[in-house]
């Protein structure tokens, strides 16, 4: 394993086990806290307006070859978030924790995207992957089931300090691959992007359209389809962790079967396919309800994860793949600001709309049953049979 790969799974790994520790249970405890469908719609919407704060400085940094501040701010911003998670102060939680909350997924996930996409190769997107995603199920599931433990025994002080020393852990690990990482500082790094290049962007692939997609979907995704299984299975935390966990470990057996074939089948079939699927997740998820027996829930759950992260495989190989071929962290860059933008405009209107006399599970299938349409926009992505070049300006 080369020295810049090594580098990219030490800083994942650290950080998918720290995101299953606590901050992937944020619409849980926001739940828990007394917070309504739609007050958990404007902490996602503050928190897109942090990451684009963030995404702005980072882009500096990035320029510079700041990769010590880069890494060090992701782990620090996200262990300031956990201390306001499990802090008792609701008001400051949803205001400042949410702003906090945005900078740090700007740090770690912009910092992974810039990292991925120089460990891939032309032919090897979804092999590689498919590596990666078995990296993080396997680190964010073991902090899932730490972490759905240590909330069902309230042993928050617990929590605070495991988070707090495996950030250190983390960051002390990655900066001393850092240290001997010469590969990393002689990336090519272009400039930072104005605001202008940014709203100039334009491609023939409808990047612009589906950046602006991506982003409510991986949002309802990791907020709204969280807080519905917990829901779906009686308000438990520990038992959501342990569906989490399961379900993954099956995808993970799945993934390492079907992770070199990606790149060798053909790919708009796949990817085809893949949409379709995905589609069909969002129905399932809206027909789910708790009147459903045990066993059908589960099929559900089992068939929703499978459906989604399918079509995550086949949507990030087609990312990669067009990304890479002109201006790739133009391309990152510009998929954060759209996405995030947009974030900010769908879950106001989320929070502004949604039907405050029906029950939570209610609400949440309508937004699920709205969502449907929207999935099949994803068909426009790349159509070309050759990728077509970036307009950059």
């Amino acid at each position: 394993m080369s020295s810049l790969a090594r580098t990219f799974y030490l800083f994942t790994g650290f950080h998918s086990f720290l995101l299953g520790l606590l901050p992937l249970f944020i619409p849980v405890i926001l739940w828990d806290k007394g917070l309504t469908i739609s007050d958990i719609a404007y902490f996602v919407a503050l928190t897109s307006v942090g990451f684009l704060c963030a995404l702005y400085y980072w882009d500096r940094l990035r320029a510079k070859h700041q990769w010590r501040k880069l890494i060090s701010c992701s782990f620090i911003f996200q262990g300031c978030f956990v201390a306001l998670l499990v802090w008792d102060q609701q008001n400051l939680l949803v205001t400042l924790g949410a702003f906090i909350n945005g900078m740090a997924g700007c740090f770690y996930w912009s910092t992974q995207r810039l990292l991925f996409q120089a460990i891939t190769e032309d032919k090897n997107t979804g092999n590689t992957f498919g590596n990666f995603q078995i990296l993080v199920v396997f680190a964010l599931k073991i902090g899932v089931l730490v972490g759905s433990y240590l909330l069902g025994m309230a042993y928050f002080a617990g929590l605070l300090t495991l988070s707090f020393v495996l950030s250190l852990i983390g960051f002390y690990w990655v900066n001393k691959s850092l240290q001997s990482n010469r590969q990393l500082y002689s990336l090519k790094q272009v400039p930072a992007f104005t605001l202008k290049q940014i709203i100039q962007f334009k491609d023939t692939n409808k990047s612009a359209l589906i950046f602006v997609v991506d982003g409510l979907f991986l949002f309802l995704e990791s907020y709204f389809w969280v807080l519905t299984i917990y829901l779906l299975t009686q308000a438990n935390v520990m038992r959501l962790g342990l569906i989490i966990v399961a379900l993954s470990l099956l995808l993970a057996l799945i993934f390492f079967f079907i992770k070199k074939q990606i790149d060798r089948v053909n790919t708009q079939l796949i990817y085809s396919f893949a949409v379709i699927g995905y589609a069909c997740s969002w129905f399932i998820r809206a027909e789910l309800s708790q009147d459903i027996n045990n066993v059908m829930l589960y099929i559900g759950l089992l068939l929703v994860a499978f459906l989604s992260n399918f079509f995550r495989l086949a949507f990030n190989k087609r990312f990669y793949d067009i990304a890479r071929q002109h201006q790739p962290t133009y391309y990152i860059i510009c998929k954060s600001y759209y996405s995030q933008f947009m974030l900010i405009l769908f879950f106001s209107l989320i929070a502004l709309f949604v039907p405050l006399e029906d029950n939570a599970v209610n609400q949440l299938q309508t937004l699920y049953y709205l969502s449907i349409p929207l999935v099949f926009i994803y068909f426009l992505y790349g159509r070309h049979k050759a990728i077509s070049s970036l307009n950059i300006h």
